[in-house]
């Protein structure tokens, strides 16, 4: 007989009796390719037969008489009972995602009792690159791939085994097919060596699956800062006595310049107060010269002139003195041998007796 039909038969064959049934757990969460597990327990006694079903589809029939009717490399039960409870563990082996749906578990006089089942996919995870090496204050930008995963992973970020807050990264993803794959992008100034690590996460999942890569970063020679101040104490020092030393010169200089005009001023006042020696004459002084500013009378052979009995002639009209031309006398006075006066002046005596 099919097994299906026997334990409807042997339900209806004890349609009478009322168990109180509980399955557990209500939602499992496994990924593919693992196991999944579920266990029915009733403590009502005695029980006959058992049924599991997935999706609606037959998958095991259990007697408590003599166990499993109908297992299979994928569907099979183990037997944990006690003396006043019956419970029966029932595994799924190499789930897929197809078998994602509600698995139900009925004894007979029971209401069918029913747990959910959610299979997820995981994918791979990856930080782009190796390990970095950076100079101290540089902007480093790591980049993290999470492919081929189902449902979308959470992606969060660790920097030397400290979780980074969510603000401080960026997360994207798109659906390709049945899976969906993500991208996420953290950048941090370098100050220090330090393991960073990207982590992908869904409920599946026990522990996430991480990738990681160790940032070296290099030390930046600064120039040693040297104390400016006993410099700038002795610049200042110097320049104050050069200008000590500068201002100290000119004030010499314009004292001696001073006392040098007083001294000259003094000796011209002096030679100008002296009065002349004894016996001193003037240049050309004591011989006779011929004086260049006598001037012939026109008149002295007038007939309207006589000579005096002092021997002196004298004229019967006023004859007309003429001044000399200082210039042109001085001039005339180096081609000819006479002697000016103190005053540059020709002296001209004419005496007209009346």
């Amino acid at each position: 007989m099919d097994p299906f039909a026997l334990a409807a038969v042997l339900l209806f064959i004890t349609g009478g009796v009322t168990a109180q049934v509980q399955l557990e757990p209500q939602d499992a969460v496994v990924l593919q390719r693992s196991d999944a597990r579920f266990n029915c327990s009733t403590r009502q006694q005695p029980w006959t037969v058992m049924i599991w079903s997935l999706n609606g589809r037959l998958a095991l029939t259990i007697l408590e008489a003599s166990g499993m009717l109908n297992s299979s490399n994928r569907f099979f039960a183990i037997d944990y009972s006690t003396a006043g409870e019956s419970k029966w563990e029932f595994i799924i082996k190499n789930v897929s995602r197809n078998d994602s749906g509600e698995v139900s578990c009925q004894i007979q006089g029971s209401e069918t009792v029913t747990a959910g089942l959610s299979v997820q996919e995981n994918g791979s995870v990856e930080i782009v690159g190796t390990n970095w090496t950076v100079m101290e204050g540089d902007q480093v930008v790591f980049q993290c791939l999470a492919a081929g995963w189902f449902p979308t992973p959470q992606l969060f970020w660790t920097v030397a085994d400290t979780l980074v807050d969510q603000q401080l990264f960026n997360t994207s993803s798109v659906q390709v097919g049945t899976l969906v794959n993500s991208n996420s992008t953290l950048m941090f100034t370098a100050v220090h060596n330090v393991s960073v690590a990207c982590l992908a996460s869904i409920p599946a999942l026990i522990t996430p699956q991480r990738s990681s890569v160790f940032l070296v970063v290099e030390k930046v020679e600064k120039p040693v800062q040297r104390d400016q101040t006993v410099l700038i104490a002795i610049v200042v020092s110097v320049i104050a006595v050069v200008l000590l030393i500068a201002i100290i010169i000119a004030i010499v200089l314009c004292c001696k310049r001073r006392k040098r005009a007083k001294t000259k001023y003094q000796e011209e006042a002096r030679a100008h107060s002296q009065p002349p020696k004894e016996g001193a004459a003037h240049p050309g002084e004591g011989q006779g010269q011929d004086n260049l500013g006598y001037v012939t009378d026109p008149k002295a052979n007038d007939t309207n002139s006589e000579y005096t009995d002092s021997g002196f002639w004298q004229s019967n009209y006023i004859s007309t003195i003429q001044v000399p031309d200082v210039v042109k006398s001085n001039q005339e006075a180096n081609n000819h041998h006479g002697t000016l006066g103190d005053n540059g002046v020709r002296k001209h005596r004419h005496v007209t007796i009346v």
